[in-house]
């Protein structure tokens, strides 16, 4: 009769087989022994006999909590913007050749030109270009005719835009990315120019020690000369960002607000931020997209920073058709 051959030992595994199947792992057994030793200590003390240390008793691995809304919908956006959303579809596409391979080449050739097209400046433009349509820097002839209407701003709102850990050190150094620094900047432009006082608004992602709201007060008053009076730092998106400042605002008898965010940004929030009830003069700043006519030879050339560009033209369109959909109009 022939043996079944001997397995390689290995972590968690004895040197010998039995049947061709492994024996009990060795983290399972002494498992098993705790517990029986903390089961036989138990039974001597209720028995008055002498008792040995206790052993904690392991027990099934804890599970990781399930993912929230919000989450899941980080989730799902980055599956689907490029470069992801891209790759997967040519992952698919080579999966397809196997049983159809002329359908499986035309998808992988597609997702190729669409990856290189989203990384152009030409399509950058393009798209920024959509969604800054009709946006206008707040000028003084606006800023008047805002002041003197019949609902005059109380307040400007700066919105967030991303903040960073600053290197490897400790203690730890945070950030705020450019984005929410151009933000904060035009903020504190505003705020002199008009005495209007500033609501910054923005929560805690999990990788920092601090709000991004709290970040940006400390660069609007530190640096800035610009104070803070309301700190909303539990929003995690654009929606939060407007009803939990709507809620502070209207605690302060406030019904009209200066919004502050980038241009391509703008058209999304104003919607947000008046779906709450708020008056909203728009102070949109830093547009994305260049003047209009054919482009430049370069322009169809793919690179990073264009790439970054037309993922965030493509995040506004979809959180634009989800927020119509959640009846922000």
């Amino acid at each position: 009769m022939r043996l079944p051959p001997l397995r390689p030992a290995g972590p968690g595994y004895t040197a010998a087989t039995v049947g061709g199947r492994p024996r009990q792992r060795c983290a399972d057994r002494r498992r098993d022994r705790a517990c029986a030793r903390a089961r036989l200590q138990a039974s001597r003390h209720r028995a008055g006999g002498p008792t040995v240390p206790p052993i904690p008793c392991a027990g099934p691995p804890a599970r990781s909590p399930p993912l929230d809304a919000f989450e899941l919908k980080s989730l799902i956006r980055t599956l689907l913007l490029p470069p992801c959303g891209l790759l997967l579809l040519a992952f698919f596409g080579l999966w397809l050749q196997r049983r159809r391979p002329l359908a499986g080449r035309r998808v992988v050739a597609a997702a190729l030109i669409l990856l290189w097209a989203t990384s152009t400046y030409f399509v950058d433009s393009l798209l920024n270009r959509m969604l800054e349509a009709g946006q206008r820097p707040l000028d003084d002839a606006r800023w008047a005719a805002a002041r003197d209407g019949a609902r005059p701003p109380g307040a400007i709102v700066v919105l967030a835009g991303g903040a960073v850990v600053d290197g490897p050190f400790e203690p730890r150094r945070e950030r705020l990315h450019q984005r929410t620094l151009e933000r904060v900047m035009a903020g504190a432009r505003l705020a002199h120019a008009t005495g209007l006082p500033v609501l910054v608004t923005g929560g805690r992602p999990d990788w920092l020690d601090h709000s991004e709201a709290e970040l940006m007060r400390r660069v609007l008053e530190g640096n800035l000369g610009v104070k803070v009076r309301w700190l909303e730092d539990a929003a995690r998106d654009t929606a939060e960002n407007a009803s939990l400042s709507a809620a502070m605002l209207r605690a302060d008898g406030i019904d009209a607000i200066v919004l502050v965010t980038h241009a391509h940004h703008m058209a999304r929030s104003q919607r947000a931020f008046e779906a709450t009830g708020l008056a909203v003069v728009p102070a949109p700043h830093d547009w994305h997209s260049g003047p209009p006519g054919l482009p430049r030879p370069r322009d169809l050339l793919p690179s990073a920073q264009a790439a970054q560009g037309t993922w965030l033209a493509l995040h506004e369109l979809l959180g634009g058709l989800w927020y119509r959909l959640r009846g922000y109009g």
